[in-house]
């Protein structure tokens, strides 16, 4: 009868105490830098935390990690990658900072519960982190200036009696054309970058 009861202690206590912790499902960086929210369900109010980021859908790969006491709730780390935040309302908020196109990636957010006891772990299931990257690409008012010089060029050209005024305009609409195609060119490529990994958070999500 003692040997039950113990049993019954061991093994339902601690589920009134479960650590649950969830993400949102994608989020998008510009300039290296991205906001991530990691959101804590739990019973006990802790004081002792251990906040951790793990890059890859099932990898092993520490971004950053961080002891954190609840009585000076904010942490940051140092690295090629950084991690800033605080700990406040049940959820943990980061800026993660030095982040590159090629680190476009799941990323899931591991919060130990370290005091008071029982120790409590809890892995969120991931958020699609994009970072965009920033092509050598033409702007618009890049694009607007070189066709301003251009067609001044061309029309002090006219002027002069330099060239038939045909072949002159057959060349603005060439240029005006070449500059729309390469704006069309590097934005389908951002946004095809993207597809795979949709595809691959959203393949896990079924599961």
């Amino acid at each position: 009868m003692i040997i039950t009861l113990i049993i019954t202690v061991i093994l339902y206590i601690p589920l009134g105490f479960a650590l649950r912790v969830s993400q949102p499902y994608r989020v998008e960086g510009k300039e290296g830098e991205v906001p991530l929210h990691c959101s804590i369900s739990i019973k006990l109010r802790p004081e002792e935390m251990q906040i951790s980021l793990y890059k890859g859908l099932h990898g092993q790969e520490k971004i950053c990690s961080s002891f954190v006491n609840l009585s000076e709730p904010y942490f940051t780390t140092d690295g090629r990658v950084n991690c800033r935040g605080n700990i406040s309302s049940g959820r943990v908020d980061m800026i993660i900072t030095g982040l590159r196109g090629e680190d476009t990636d799941l990323y899931r957010c591991e919060i130990e519960i370290l005091f008071p006891p029982p120790y409590l772990r809890g892995v969120g299931n991931g958020t699609l982190v994009y970072i965009q990257e920033t092509p050598n690409c033409p702007t618009a008012s890049t694009v607007s200036q070189s066709q301003n010089q251009r067609q001044t060029s061309e029309w002090e050209a006219v002027k002069n009696n330099v060239g038939p005024l045909p072949l002159l305009y057959a060349i603005l609409i060439i240029t005006s054309c070449s500059f729309i195609l390469q704006v069309v060119i590097c934005k389908w490529r951002a946004s095809s970058s993207m597809a795979p990994m949709l595809s691959q958070k959203e393949s896990y999500m079924k599961f």
